[in-house]
């Protein structure tokens, strides 16, 4: 039969009980394996690939499960309820999937769409952020297992992000920050009055420039400082010229890549300067 309810509070709570009706125990008679593996869970959808005429593999990252590869089928028929706007970039969905064990390709039995997260399209500048943290998250986490509060800190970041009295210009920087406290390399930032330079091999500031080229200094390190001690809320007031948050953000690139060597290139960067500036 369909699992118990989680006792963790979920999303699908709200969802119509028509959304279940086709998962009946009498739908799957006879398969009592197949039942077993289903489960509900809400998903943020990290990237798409067509895998045929008419079905997809998308990479989303579940909040019970961590990441997994799914098989959408009928995504692109025109017979089918499922849209492919619905799989954008970092959206949040309601799912109903039949998870196999030791399998790296599972089924979206069914899906929904959630209204907790804004819709961006209508700013330029914060569906560039959108594109930017999408692929920052596609490139990072790898993790197959359940990461419930790094899932809360992604909905809670794209909430803020949907908060117009916040300035966007920096806010990817201040989400990188936070991101790596659940990556394992938060830098060390807490300062005493020495250090305008920050190691990124170690870590944190020091008096005196490293003897490596992988360090952050001039304005750059004193706009990083001012953000490790920052919420979201704090970007209201946040201002730095757009070529010293350029390159805070390279910088910050280079940060993760000596942490995440195959990290490679971020193809939206150039459109995020370009829309920021």
């Amino acid at each position: 039969m369909l699992h118990a309810p989680c006792p963790v509070p979920c999303a699908l709570s709200s969802v119509p009980c028509a959304f279940f009706l086709k998962f009946q125990p009498s739908t799957f008679a006879g398969s009592n394996y197949l039942c077993s593996m289903l489960h509900t869970t809400r998903g943020l959808v990290f990237h798409t690939t067509r895998y045929s005429d008419t079905s997809a593999v998308a990479k989303i990252y579940t909040e019970e499960f961590g990441l997994m590869s799914f098989l959408v089928k009928g995504l692109y028929s025109r017979k089918s309820h499922l849209r492919a706007a619905m799989f954008g970039h970092l959206a949040l969905l309601d799912l109903i999937v039949e998870r196999r064990e030791h399998k790296t390709l599972h089924y979206i039995k069914d899906v929904g769409i959630t209204r907790s997260i804004p819709d961006f399209q209508e700013s330029m500048s914060r569906n560039a952020v959108v594109l930017y943290l999408n692929e920052l998250l596609y490139k990072c986490i790898r993790e197959e297992e359940c990461n419930k509060p790094l899932f809360t800190f992604i909905i809670e970041a794209l909430q803020n992000l949907g908060n117009r009295e916040l300035q966007v210009q920096s806010f990817h920087l201040l989400f990188m920050l936070k991101l790596t406290r659940f990556l394992g390399f938060s830098p060390r930032l807490a300062k005493t009055d020495a250090g305008s330079f920050f190691d990124m091999e170690e870590g944190l500031f020091l008096d005196s420039e490293p003897l490596h080229r992988y360090y952050i200094s001039g304005q750059p390190a004193a706009a990083l400082e001012r953000l490790q001690a920052m919420d979201w809320e704090d970007l209201k007031d946040f201002s730095i010229p757009a070529p010293v948050r350029d390159e805070l953000l390279d910088r910050l690139l280079d940060y993760y890549r000596l942490h995440i060597p195959d990290m490679g290139e971020m193809k939206s960067v150039k459109v995020l300067h370009e829309l920021l500036s």
